[in-house]
């Protein structure tokens, strides 16, 4: 995908950044691989946007720049002053995991105030007001894709890959609320490093992806559907044996107890965003994650150490 993303980083995020930067010079000096750092010349950083109970994930690579989800209506405003405090005025792709109101609705703002290359979305149609204002603000846009089937694809140096729902009409034959399970999931590689997205998949879905065989590890996950707990997800942390977890919930709407047990207990390191944005910082080895806590203080975490049993 082609095209560059502009900026004009703001003091205080260029500073926080810095921060968790020196935090992997750190690691890499206590674990002897300082001479490899040396060498480290490219970071990405993904933000997880403070949006309430929400998604807006932005991930910094270079010179590209991709947002995954655009929170709900009234968010659109707060993710451009998000966007334009990171010196972003250019998306190289806005993936939109899914049609509910809190992952699609400010994109149609978004499109209006961003030079957006690209659009990645389902293959189903959305019911809600923000899918159809979506939908229209996307007329005679030249790259939207839908993908019915497994892709993969580059922005700079991010290797992506997503996978829709198979056989999207198993979900939508029953008459439960079919969106969720519809999400597609994303997984972004940088260097040795694997990001997993997962929009608000739920447990049909998380057992029909274990059911494909593919290799679902990662280093870094955001946890589906907010932090509500799902038995499902514990297969899911058992197959993909993330480091580290994000959260994307609200004061108001907080993950559930037992999600943050279940992460604990297999000694993941998680952070939400129910206060602040949450940081990650990777130089394609290692990863550092960063948010900022009620005192001011940034606060900086490396990866907890695994435990051998997941009981």
């Amino acid at each position: 995908m082609k095209g560059r993303a502009e900026y004009k980083l703001d003091k205080k995020y260029l500073s926080g950044i810095l921060g968790a930067v020196a935090a992997l010079l750190l690691f890499w000096m206590w674990t002897g691989s300082l001479k490899e750092a040396e060498h480290a010349e490219a970071y990405v950083t993904i933000t997880a946007f403070s949006v309430g109970k929400a998604d807006a994930l932005l991930l910094l690579c270079g010179d590209t720049a991709v947002l995954v989800d655009a929170g709900e209506e009234d968010d659109g405003p707060e993710i451009l002053r998000e966007l334009r405090k990171r010196g972003v005025s250019r998306l190289d792709l806005l993936l939109i995991t899914h049609f509910d109101k809190d992952h699609v609705g400010g994109a149609s703002y978004l499109m209006d105030q961003l030079d957006i290359a690209s659009v990645m979305m389902p293959d189903y149609e959305g019911e809600r007001p923000e899918y159809e204002a979506f939908v229209r603000r996307l007329q005679g846009h030249p790259n939207v894709r839908r993908p019915d089937a497994q892709v993969q694809f580059s922005t700079g140096a991010l290797e992506w890959t997503v996978w829709p729902a198979e056989n999207p009409e198993q979900f939508q034959d029953g008459e439960k609320e079919y969106d969720n399970d519809l999400s597609l999931v994303a997984q972004a590689v940088y260097g040795e490093c694997r990001f997993l997205l997962t929009g608000d998949i739920e447990k049909a879905r998380i057992r029909q992806m274990l059911d494909t065989g593919t290799d679902w590890s990662c280093d870094w996950i955001k946890m589906p559907h907010h932090g509500r707990y799902e038995k499902a997800q514990e297969e899911l942390l058992d197959a993909a044996q993330p480091s580290f977890a994000v959260i994307c919930c609200s004061e108001k709407n907080p993950a559930e107890e037992k999600t943050l047990k279940m992460l604990e207990r297999r000694g993941i390191t998680c952070l939400d965003t129910s206060k602040s944005p949450v940081e990650t910082v990777c130089d394609g080895k290692q990863i550092v994650m960063q948010n900022t806590t009620e005192s001011g203080r940034v606060r900086i975490l490396r990866p907890a150490e695994k435990r051998k049993s997941f009981g």
